[in-house]
């Protein structure tokens, strides 16, 4: 569990209102990652750049990526 509480939407920086849209889109709802990382909205857009060149990036097969984020999810302890 979380030490400090998720950032609500309404709370959400301006600077993170696309990358909010862009994750509900996709996923229904907003990461619980971003919704960490919004304390700090430079950190959360970097993270969220970061993870787009790895997906961009073509140095990880499509057929890998649903393999490699289920190891991560694994490692890090996530319970799905």
């Amino acid at each position: 569990m979380a030490r400090l509480p998720d950032v609500p939407d309404e709370e959400l920086a301006p600077e993170l209102a696309q990358l909010a849209q862009a994750q509900h889109k996709a996923y229904g709802t907003l990461l619980n990652s971003t919704r960490q990382a919004a304390y700090t909205p430079p950190i959360a857009a970097a993270a969220s750049a970061m993870g787009r060149a790895i997906a961009r990036s073509g140095r990880i097969a499509p057929r890998l990526v649903s393999l490699v984020n289920l190891r991560v999810s694994a490692i890090v302890g996530c319970p799905f």
